[in-house]
């Protein structure tokens, strides 16, 4: 629903002009008057991004690294990035946006998703299933149109609630959606400092070749220092190379 919002504001903030909006832009990523944790929410918003797929999506809530930080940090950057997932979204053209999101991930995020859904619960010994994925299901639920999915913010997985309205109970079915959020900012200034430091320490960069030694070092020292917040790129950072020394040579870090 939020990536339907933006597309919608976006075409309205569209409509100022260009020097207006780099300036709105500018000023929710420097001002000191909000909070930074309502600077970052604003700059997940249409007035925070460029009016594309590309910025209000895929940079936005779907990668690890958005195209600018890849251009940043990698020592060489991958010319299409996002070539698999376009390949799909510009598949139907002429449908809503809300189906063709839809249909993108199902044919990109999901099954990433299911791949490790069955890795881990197969690594567990544990027989998984999703009923939500049965073929017949997926294709009746593919043909209901949008307006019927949606209706507001207040409003979400409409029919599914519907649906279970006399098997499930009110605090179940009208609870608030319950994020699973983890503190890597505070461990990384915290407990996982020194680790942090050791693992993205600029000889094992180097020896790499993957990232650029001097970007992440400064992501490095911002965050330690408390000068801006950088847990999220720093995390996938730190677990890729954390992986990448145990399973691309390099010796096994403690």
């Amino acid at each position: 629903y939020i990536n339907l919002w933006n597309r919608r504001g976006a075409a309205v903030f569209g409509m100022l002009p260009v020097a207006l909006r780099r300036k709105v832009r500018a000023q929710i990523a420097t001002t000191k008057l909000l909070k930074a944790g309502v600077r970052r929410k604003l700059q997940h918003t249409f007035a925070g991004r460029e009016d594309s797929i590309e910025s209000l999506f895929l940079d936005n809530f779907y990668c690890a690294f958005a195209q600018d930080e890849q251009q940043r940090l990698l020592s060489s950057p991958p010319s299409a990035i996002y070539g698999n997932y376009l390949r799909h979204w510009d598949a139907r053209p002429e449908a809503s946006p809300l189906w063709r999101m839809l249909y993108a991930d199902q044919k990109t995020y999901l099954v990433e998703l299911l791949m490790k859904q069955d890795q881990m619960s197969m690594a567990s010994s544990i027989e998984s299933r999703v009923p939500f994925l049965d073929h017949t299901f997926v294709e009746f639920v593919s043909r209901i149109p949008a307006g019927l999915r949606l209706e507001g913010l207040r409003h979400l997985k409409r029919l599914l609630k519907s649906a279970l309205v006399d098997r499930l109970p009110p605090e179940i079915l009208e609870r608030g959606k319950q994020g699973f959020c983890v503190p890597f900012g505070e461990w990384f200034r915290g407990p996982l400092a020194g680790t942090l430091d050791d693992t993205l320490a600029p000889d094992r960069l180097a020896s790499e070749g993957l990232f650029d030694v001097g970007a992440v070092r400064r992501l490095v020292a911002e965050h330690l220092s408390g000068r801006r917040d950088h847990a999220s790129v720093l995390w996938s950072l730190y677990t890729f190379e954390r992986w990448a020394a145990e399973h691309l040579g390099g010796g096994r870090l403690l």
